[in-house]
């Protein structure tokens, strides 16, 4: 039976030192290719084959202009090269002659070279009026309205590629400088102990590695860009816009490994000295002891000296309890 006077308090027993030490970057999840549809010219739809949400092939007809002045175009430019041709041949032949000068020749060859860009560039234009999915997704949304006028470059849609999806995050640089280990992305030795945590899926981290990075930290954040790339795993819906997190689970080396315990634990003593309360199971009393912190991950935080593995230590009334205070376990 405990002490009457004693007052109940939650323990928390002192692992072994930690080999690991957990980051966590938030970020959204991106498609790792995405493109904005548009046309290079400008024009009325016609047809929209495909709807909103449905995977296409590489190569698919997403939606197509009205193509009736750029075939009318096409065909006049091909009239003017066939006269600039003709011109050409006979310039050519009085040439031969000595009927024209070599500058009189030179100006129809050049009319000729004018007459043949315009029909490439007539002959494009009428290619341009079809978009074409220029790798297999999803059509993710649609921009514009059936039969609508549209400008040249506006974007029409937008086109995920699926499976391979990505998270971007910025890395502080003091934790970038520490993990990157070499230059090349495919050659980085933390891709092994790189995952995705999503908010809707917590408890199920996705193998992630790690496929660019920016070589300069922002001016203003002193943070680097890092872009992790993963697959969706199969029975899982993952799209680009959840909300979740990239976890590195870095080995701590050196003055880094320590002991983890919980935050709330430490207690500031009088001379603000870092203390935690270590509970005698024999006595039933805590006492003060100073440590040796580090740093700070999540709720947790590295305790380089001053405890043991297997030591119990309060984590509640921390500030309220005094050099052999009698307490006892809370019960769960």
């Amino acid at each position: 039976m405990s002490d009457p006077v004693s007052r109940p308090v939650k323990l928390f027993k002192v692992g072994e030192a930690a080999s690991v030490r957990t980051l966590e970057f938030p970020g959204s999840v991106m498609a790792a290719q995405q493109s904005d549809m548009a046309f290079e010219v400008s024009g009325r739809i016609v047809e929209k084959p495909v709807t909103e949400g449905e995977l296409v092939e590489e190569g698919r007809v997403l939606a197509r202009l009205d193509p009736r002045d750029f075939e009318a175009e096409r065909d006049r430019a091909l009239a003017e090269l066939s006269a600039a041709r003709a011109d050409f041949n006979r310039y050519n032949r009085a040439f031969k002659a000595n009927a024209v000068t070599a500058q009189e020749l030179d100006r129809a060859r050049r009319a000729l070279r004018v007459a043949e860009a315009g029909l490439q560039r007539a002959e494009k234009a009428v290619d341009d009026t079809v978009l074409r999915a220029p790798f297999a997704g999803r059509v993710a949304r649609m921009l514009v309205e059936d039969f609508a006028n549209v400008q040249a470059k506006q974007p029409v849609m937008i086109l995920q590629s699926e499976g391979a999806l990505e998270m971007r995050v910025n890395v502080p640089e003091s934790e970038w400088v520490r993990a990157k280990r070499v230059d090349s992305a495919a050659q980085i030795e933390i891709n092994a102990n790189i995952s995705v945590l999503l908010s809707s899926l917590p408890d199920q981290p996705i193998p992630a590695r790690i496929t660019e990075f920016a070589s300069t930290a922002d001016p203003v954040t002193r943070t680097f860009e890092v872009t992790v790339g993963f697959q969706s795993p199969d029975g899982l819906i993952v799209s680009p816009g959840m909300t979740g997190r990239v976890v590195y689970k870095m080995p701590a080396e050196g003055a880094e490994a320590g002991l983890l315990i919980p935050a709330d634990a430490v207690v500031a003593t009088f001379d603000n000295k870092p203390s935690v309360w270590v509970y005698d199971e024999q006595t039933g009393v805590v006492s003060r002891r100073l440590v040796t912190t580090g740093e700070l991950t999540g709720a947790s935080i590295q305790v380089l000296e001053g405890l043991e593995p297997g030591e119990r230590i309060a984590v509640s009334g921390v500030h309220t309890l005094t050099e052999g205070f009698s307490v006892h376990p809370m019960e769960n």
